[in-house]
């Protein structure tokens, strides 16, 4: 038990912390509140995630009595929280009275949703934490949205297609004659490894969005991207999956599947972002121009370096290299693209 403490404490809570007070926040902020207190003798500053549930102005939370950090607040005392990415400042007292605690374990359950906090009625103590109001923080200029996206939206998008660059040419090498669906099997797996590619690109766009749009949950923000992604990969392993018969399906059909395949991740994005912009529906045109771009930059980097019987680390090399060109027009188009909706269309 004491190790799984010590577990708990010394990495755990440094990366919920650190979570808490990111634009990605909402990943947990609807259960975790991030209190900051200071130690009473050593003068030292810490750094507590607990569960809470809030009525007003006031939260309460719980701890089990054998922990340390909640007794520099005993009798009352000063402390700041963060609270669903907003910094407050506050006045905490503690209860160890059975009726108290019992109703603090109750109203953080209905809150979270869990009759079962880990925490036993016989040893816990709650807190009642009472908010001064939240001071407004100035939001980003338009310029350094720019650059906030651009800077997060590359990282992200190089990290993401590190992913299906590696696994493709790995893919490439692999003998996939399993039962007659080798291809099937090969188009799956690059299919699998670009919903990470999205899910990455996801966080790291909402981590730059937040600044701009804070009602943009994470987590919406990031299945809309990554769905995009998934479907855009499994159009572009058709050819994997049915080799040269592709090309010999007629044009149309072919120009629809191009216009999906450049305008899904825009669209899925857009059902997000309407609640919060007008005219938001410009961004799926703008996403898909990007993304259209990108991928001529991604084709003029690779295409005269990917040379037949290459090993696949060469492969792999070449394509993370594509895929920072790639990621770079991306992120500087749908930055300016971003920009420019959030001029011309008021929020919501």
């Amino acid at each position: 038990m004491r190790a799984l403490g010590r577990l708990q404490t010394r990495l755990v809570n440094p990366i919920v912390a650190w979570v808490l007070r990111t634009p990605l926040h909402d990943l947990l902020s609807r259960w975790v509140v991030l209190a900051e207190i200071t130690g009473r003798r050593s003068g030292a500053r810490l750094l507590v995630p607990v569960q809470y549930s809030q009525e007003g102005d006031t939260l309460t939370v719980i701890s089990r009595g054998s922990r340390l950090w909640w007794r520099n607040l005993e009798g009352g005392a000063p402390l700041r929280v963060t609270l669903r990415g907003a910094t407050h400042a506050g006045y905490a007292t503690v209860s160890r009275s059975p009726l108290r605690v019992k109703a603090a374990v109750r109203a953080i359950g209905d809150s979270i949703g869990r009759t079962e906090l880990g925490v036993p009625p016989d040893d816990a103590v709650a807190l009642t934490i009472r908010l001064d109001p939240v001071t407004p923080v100035a939001r980003l200029g338009m310029k350094r949205l720019w650059r906030r996206w651009f800077a997060a939206v590359t990282v992200g998008e190089v990290a993401g297609f590190a992913v299906p660059a590696v696994v493709g040419a790995l893919a490439a090498g692999v003998q996939w004659g399993v039962l007659g669906i080798g291809p099937l099997l090969q188009g799956a797996t690059l299919v699998a490894a670009g919903l990470v590619e999205g899910t990455i690109l996801g966080l790291a766009q909402a981590y730059a969005l937040r600044a701009a749009l804070p009602g943009i949950g994470t987590v919406a923000w990031v299945r809309a991207t990554a769905g995009g992604a998934g479907i855009a990969w499994t159009i572009g392993a058709l050819p994997v999956v049915l080799g040269e018969r592709v090309m010999s399906w007629h044009p149309a059909v072919l120009i629809v599947l191009g216009v999906v395949l450049l305008a899904s991740m825009g669209l899925l994005q857009w059902r997000v972002l309407r609640p919060h912009v007008r005219g938001a529906w410009r961004w799926v045109a703008a996403t898909a121009g990007a993304w259209l771009v990108a991928l001529g930059a991604f084709a003029a980097v690779t295409t005269p370096l990917w040379q037949p019987g290459q090993p696949g680390r060469l492969i792999a090399a070449i394509g993370v290299l594509g895929g920072a060109v790639m990621a770079a027009t991306v992120a500087a188009l749908t930055g300016a693209a971003l920009v420019r909706l959030l001029r011309r269309g008021q929020q919501l």
